[in-house]
Formats: C-alpha cells, structure tokens, sequence
C-alpha cells in the first residue's frame, strides 16, 4: 500500500505548477510583447513584421517550428515515463532532466543576437523555442502523470488541483501584469529592454526553485501505487488515440485552449493600444480578473458536486464564450476621452467574468483526464498516465503555437496601433467562436460510463 502525502509534501509537489507556469508566461506572454511591440513603448521589433502568403508572420513561423520539437518529444516522454525503472523513480528522473534548460532558455529569448528586424533573431528565435519546448515537456508531463499517482480518487484529485493552482493564482497574476515591472524599470532609470531582461531574470530563478520542490517531496517508491506499462511504443501510442472518449475530451479541450490563450497575451496591448495607459494599467486589468478567478475557485466545488466535473466545464466554457464579445465593443481612446468609460467598463466586465472560466481550466481538466486514465487502467492493469498527458501535449502544444500565430497575424493583418487598433479588438470576438465550439464537443463527453470503468475502492484518510 502506498503512503499518502504529508500536507508539506503535498504543497512541495503543488509548487511544481506555478513554477513551470511562470516559465511558460515568459514564452507566451512577455516574449512575444519583446519581439512584437506597439509602436512608441521603448522597444525595437525585433523580428520581420510583414505577413507571407497572406497568413504567415516570422514570429508565428518560429513559434510553430519549436511546437513540431514539442510534438515530437510529448508521446516520446511519456513512453519513456511510463516503461522506467530508473532508482529516481519513472517520472522525477525526466524531471531532473528538463527543468535545468526549461527554466534557463527564456532568459537567452531575451537577448537576441541580431539587429531589429533582423531575420537572424527568427532563427535564433526557432532555435531556442524548440530546446525549450522539449526541455519543458521533459519536466510537466511526468509532473502531471503524478496526479492520479499520489492523489487516488476524484476528490483528493480535485483538492490537490485546487492547491496546485491556489498557490499559482496569486503568482500568475502578478506575472500577467508584469507590465508593472516595466513601469518600476523605466522609473529606476533602466532602458525599456534592460527593465524586461532583469525582470526575466528574476523571474527564471523563482521558477527554478518552485520546480525543484516536487523532485524533493515525491519518493515514488514510498508515495505511487501504480504498475509499469510493457507495452511498446507504437502499441502505447495507437491504444491512446483509439480511446474514444479521450479523443472527445481532446478535441473539446483544443478548441477551449484555442480561445483561452488567444486573449492572455492581448492584456498589454489592451492597456496601451485601446486605453491608451502604459503597461502597468495591464495590473488593473488582470486584478479583475483574479476576482473572478477566485470566485471560480469558490464555485467549483458547489458547481462539481452538483453537476460532476463535465457539468462544471462547460458551464465554464459557456461563460466565456458569452463575456469575450465584449471585447469587439472597444473604441480606442485617451484616458479622460468620451469613450474612455464605456472602455473600462467593457474591459473590467470581460476580464472580470472571463475569470470564472480561467479558474475551470486550472482544475478541471486535470480532474478529467483522471478519470480516462483511470479507467484504461483498469482495463490494462497498467498505469500509462505520462501517455495520456504525452499524447494531451502532443495536440494542445500545437494549440499554443497556432494561438500564437493567430493572435500576430490579427496584429499584422489588422493593426495593433490606436491608429489600426482592428487587430486587438479581434481577439476578444474570436476567442468566443473558440469556446463556443468547445462546449458543443464537451457535451458529448461520456463521463458517467467512463467514472464506471474506472471506479476505485477509496483509499484510507490522508496522513496529516
């Protein structure tokens, strides 16, 4: 019988997600500000702006080249994961592996070799984007796989999901409005470029630490109770993708993604483009935001013991399917202006109840994806949970870099300036035609069949 996680192990292993979610940010949100930026803010574009053949931009071709490395590395992983028997344990000794150059790559993002506008710094770009993501996939999906490991029955998944992400939300938030920083930068007397570096800088470190602390906490000789899996690769891979109701999930869950990261990076150019504020406005933003986030928190709950984590879901991906077109109501004006308070408001109101959803997507998948693996482990006898996460990162990877690409050519093909402010307007309108696809795809979700196959005996009370 495996040994339940102390309350310290279980928040060492839970700061695990914000640590590799900061990384991910700088990626996401603050490399693409850097390389991309509006005009007049202090910074250089750093790569060719121009759209090809009506749809590619150099930014969005080098965010896609580092996804097809990820894609190559997530079913990789998580095969490689689930056969181990290394002495570190199946999953830390991939840990270890990755979250050296994971947390260090973003910081060289940041110091592009090339002149601006230079097609070299793309290259460059490619390069690292590509190391990153495989050194990241290296880290999160043994790290993921260890949810239905150590946490054995949807409660338990549910609260340590909510402790995972409850110790994210305060950080995350602060990331987002890392515009803040900037301001702090610029008003110490650094450069524009110098205040983003050493914010990027301080950041990578804390990441580093965070990510240590699930190496440290988890023995899974002592803490998992889970079987090798013998099969091989190829045989791993086809049983997952004929698993139908994983499948349905998937796709649902891509098309959520879809919208849910196409805004992130749009709060920057929202503050300065529409509002006509500097970065820092971007914290007011992202304030309203956590509110709703924490009300998501404290309704989930309520809203999974009533209608069952599928229910949750979509009622989160509802509501952001209908608070996102608030956003296409947005004239760009000066602070003090005629539109500015129909501006705030609209603003304030999209991030607020886009919020509510967020909250979702921080718990619930992980609580579903449990349950399919639960499930394909009763009906194999092994525990293949690092494939399912591997094959799970595999397309929703992609979906990151084709949000990425999407959200620059609306930039490019449509302007981020008050001048064209088009491009910025447009992402709050398509984000909801993202969700609104994922919530019609959710409802075929086969929960109650798939709780069945996978029912487990409750396990004794956690130890304290």
């Amino acid at each position: 019988m495996a040994e339940p996680l102390s309350i310290r192990r279980r928040v060492l292993y839970a700061l695990g997600n914000p640590g590799h979610q900061i990384s991910d940010r700088i990626v996401v949100l603050i490399a693409v500000y850097f390389y991309l930026p509006p005009p007049g803010r202090g910074l250089e574009t750093r790569v060719p702006a121009q759209v090809f053949f009506g749809f590619l931009t150099v930014y969005g071709l080098a965010t896609l080249v580092g996804r097809l490395f990820d894609t190559a590395a997530d079913p990789v992983v998580g095969y490689l994961s689930d056969r181990s028997r290394s002495r570190l344990g199946r999953r830390r000794w991939l840990m270890i592996l990755g979250v050296g150059p994971m947390v260090a790559v973003p910081v060289l993002l940041f110091f592009p070799p090339g002149s601006a506008g230079s097609l070299a710094n793309g290259v460059w770009l490619a390069a690292l984007l590509a190391l990153y993501f495989v050194a990241f996939t290296a880290y999160v999906a043994p790290y993921l796989a260890l949810i239905p490991e150590v946490a054995w029955t949807q409660s338990e998944r549910l609260r340590l999901s909510q402790l995972m992400n409850g110790l994210s939300l305060p950080i995350m938030g602060l990331l987002t409005a890392w515009g803040v920083g900037l301001d702090l930068g610029r008003a110490a007397g650094l450069s524009a470029e110098d205040a983003v570096r050493w914010l990027v800088v301080g950041l990578s470190l804390l990441s580093l630490a965070f990510c240590i602390g699930p190496i440290l906490a988890i023995d899974e000789a002592r803490h998992t109770r889970v079987a090798h899996s013998e099969l091989g690769f190829r045989e791993a891979l086809i049983a997952t993708l004929r698993n139908r109701p994983f499948l349905i999930y998937l796709l649902a869950q891509i098309f959520f993604l879809l919208g849910l990261n196409l805004v992130q990076p749009a709060a920057p150019y929202l503050a300065t483009v529409v509002l006509g504020r500097s970065e820092g406005f971007t914290a007011w933003l992202l304030i309203a935001l956590g509110s709703g986030i924490g009300l998501g928190f404290a309704l989930q709950r309520a809203l999974v013991t009533r209608m069952g984590p599928k229910g949750a879901m979509m009622v989160c991906v509802a509501l952001m399917a209908a608070s996102l077109p608030l956003l296409g109501w947005l004239e760009p004006d000066v602070p003090g202006g005629p539109r500015d308070r129909a501006n705030l408001v609209l603003c304030f109101a999209a991030f607020a109840l886009f919020g509510i959803p967020a909250a979702g997507v921080m718990v619930m998948p992980h609580v579903l994806i449990s349950q399919l693996i639960d499930a394909d482990e009763q009906r194999t006898g092994a525990g293949r949970a690092a494939m399912f996460f591997g094959v799970q990162g595999l397309l929703t990877k992609w979906v990151y870099g084709v949000s990425i690409w999407i959200f620059t050519w609306l930039l490019a093909r449509f302007g981020n300036s008050p001048d064209a402010p088009l491009g910025v307007i447009l992402v709050g309108p398509v984000a909801a035609g993202f969700a609104a696809v994922a919530f019609g795809l959710y409802a075929f979700y086969p929960e109650r069949r798939v709780l069945a196959a996978g029912l487990r005996t409750e396990p004794a009370a956690s130890a304290g």
